[in-house]
């Protein structure tokens, strides 16, 4: 499952957060998961193959949280015209 020196490195990040090894473990997972996604939405939104909003998804945040990524790592602004129209169909949908 894990090799020798992954169980080793749980062991050192559960005493440098003084926690307990599997929830060491648990969190390295999630957090390991989001920078993942993150990394997946930002090489289909930078390649041309995503829009935001489906990089927002990819990522697992909400639009607003993947403008901030996107900003921080310098990806140029991408809107579709056809994501403009949706987004002025929900508008219009609120009145």
């Amino acid at each position: 499952m894990i090799s020798e020196a992954e169980k080793g490195e749980v062991d050192k990040l559960a005493e440098l957060l003084g926690i307990d090894k599997e929830e060491a473990l648990r969190l390295a997972l999630k957090e390991g998961i989001h920078e993942l996604r993150i990394r997946k939405a930002t090489e289909l939104y930078a390649s041309g193959k995503t829009s935001m909003k489906q990089a927002a998804r990819v990522a697992g945040l909400d639009l607003a949280d993947w403008f901030a990524i996107a900003r921080d790592k310098n990806l140029v602004l991408q809107i579709r015209p056809e994501e403009l129209d949706e987004d002025v169909e929900v508008l219009q949908d609120l009145k």
